[in-house]
This record gives structure tokens, C-alpha cells and sequence, in this order.
């Protein structure tokens, strides 16, 4: 049985996520109360970002490709700002990411990377969508089939 990818409902869900990280960056948190919980969110946000940006990536007959792309690069680009922004040493929660801010660097780093990936990909899908041809839906076709 083919396992269906629900593509929304993981964009949904992981750009939610990546709105608490934006908002955790710009406030004035207290890191003995909400920093391990923020932290646990950077995790999971970077690992669902990365499962979901390489299979919209390989799933070039994705119906709607191009906004699951344009949607993608956008959160993974506002994660990767976030990460960045929590990380100046003045932001609150920096001290609190001290231990692991070699790997919160290199996470905002892989997703700068990975937006510009997923820009790229989208450029590419709307120079193929802009083709030429002439394109005829479904129903056209079955109008025209008709006997």
C-alpha cells in the first residue's frame, strides 16, 4: 500500500513551528523557564524541514510544486534568520544556547543553503511550466473525445 505525503498539513504544521522560533528570537524569554523548549522545537523544526524539503525536491510531479516550493523556501529561509537572530550575543536566549550554538550555526547555515536549493528549484519549475505547448485539461480532452 503507497504511503500518501499530505504535503499541506506538514507545511502547515512545521511553518507554525517556525513561527514560535521567529517569535522566540525578537522576545525577552527567560531561558530557565523556555529555553529547552525552544530548543527542542529548533530540532524538530530542522528535521522536518529537511524530510519535507527533499521530498517536495524529488517529487517533480508534485501537483502544486511550485507554491509547495515557494512556501517551503519561505519558511526555511525565516527559520534560518530566526536561528541567526537567537544566536547575537546579545539576543536573551544566547547564553542559554552556548552548548549548542556550533550546531544551531550549522543548522541556520544548511537552511540558508537549502532556501536558496529550493529557489532554485522553483525558478527551474516555472521556466518548464512556461513552456510553449499548448496544454489541454482533462475535461478538454474528453470534449473533444467525445463521439
Amino acid at each position: 500500500m503507497p504511503h500518501v505525503v499530505h504535503y499541506e498539513d506538514d507545511f502547515f504544521i512545521v511553518d507554525g513551528l517556525v513561527r514560535v522560533i521567529c517569535d522566540a528570537s525578537k522576545l525577552e524569554l527567560d531561558p530557565d523557564i523556555i529555553g529547552e523548549a525552544v530548543l527542542s522545537a529548533v530540532r524538530l523544526s530542522d528535521t522536518t524541514l529537511r524530510r519535507v524539503k527533499d521530498l517536495v525536491l524529488q517529487n517533480e510531479h508534485l501537483v502544486d510544486r511550485p507554491e509547495c516550493l515557494r512556501l517551503l523556501s519561505r519558511t526555511t529561509r525565516s527559520f534560518a534568520d530566526a536561528l541567526s537572530d537567537m544566536l547575537r550575543p546579545e539576543a536573551p536566549l544566547a547564553q542559554s544556547f552556548s552548548s549548542s550554538s556550533d550546531e544551531l550555526e550549522r543548522i541556520a547555515a544548511a537552511h540558508k543553503a537549502g532556501a536558496s536549493e529550493l529557489r532554485e528549484a522553483l525558478r527551474s519549475s516555472i521556466v518548464e511550466d512556461s513552456s510553449p505547448e499548448d496544454h489541454v485539461s482533462g475535461d478538454e480532452l474528453s470534449e473533444l473525445l467525445r463521439i
